[in-house]
């Protein structure tokens, strides 16, 4: 997660989900797994950009609002009016229930940083996340990019925008229920890359059954596992 991204028509529906899931007296956590916003790649063309059904809203955008109208108006007035997008908006609003907890703390590295400080600083983060939630019944796992691929470096410069297998074995062996945000590639069908996916969360997790998923495709396309 980044804050340029506050607000987007992701972030709609991922907080309706979590709205409809968690509240009184089912406790959620929330850790953002938050990566320093990137520049786009060119002018205008970041991600974050996908703000459109708040600021030109179109005809289709009209169900978003009958879906979950509070929800709506929140992020218009954090995106549109406060235009302050930043992660501490959505805790300092009532997007969420009262007994939310969260975690925000930043997850990168240093340029030159050692592998060994790097592994360091990646494990105390976690520790930091466990305790963090360790009271919550729900934690929602919200990295920038989702799951990592097994080809991914934890310790590489992008490592801190995914959330490693075994980060999510040590919440599910904490006791923690959980939804965890992926974004999917371009690298096969959608329902081909969702069905392995759940394939690996069951073999690591050892689930007695597959999870069950969410394609939303508002936007880009990503899936809640």
């Amino acid at each position: 997660m980044q804050n340029q991204y506050v607000g987007d028509i992701g972030d709609f529906g991922k907080y309706g989900l979590l709205r409809a899931l968690a509240g009184d007296p089912l406790g959620l956590g929330v850790i953002w797994y938050l990566f320093p916003d990137e520049p786009p790649k060119e002018p205008g063309k970041g991600d974050g950009k996908f703000i459109d059904y708040l600021c030109n809203p179109k005809p289709r955008d009209s169900k978003l609002r009958d879906c979950d109208s509070y929800l709506y108006d929140e992020l218009l007035k954090i995106v549109i009016q406060e235009k302050d997008r930043k992660v501490e908006k959505i805790q300092e609003s009532q997007i969420l229930s009262d007994n939310t907890l969260y975690y925000e703390e930043s997850l990168s590295y240093e340029p030159g940083e050692s592998q060994f400080s790097k592994k360091r600083r990646r494990e105390n983060w976690l520790n930091s996340t466990l305790e963090a939630t360790k009271e919550a019944d729900l934690v929602f796992v919200d990295p920038d990019n989702g799951i990592a691929p097994e080809k991914v470096r934890p310790l590489h410069k992008n490592g801190p925008k995914y959330v490693l297998l075994e980060d999510l074995r040590q919440f599910y062996v904490q006791g923690n229920s959980l939804v965890i945000y992926h974004h999917l590639g371009r690298h096969g069908k959608a329902q081909e890359q969702i069905s392995k996916l759940a394939k690996r969360l069951q073999e690591s997790l050892k689930l007695p059954h597959m999870p069950w998923s969410l394609w939303y495709h508002r936007g880009t396309a990503r899936v809640y596992f």
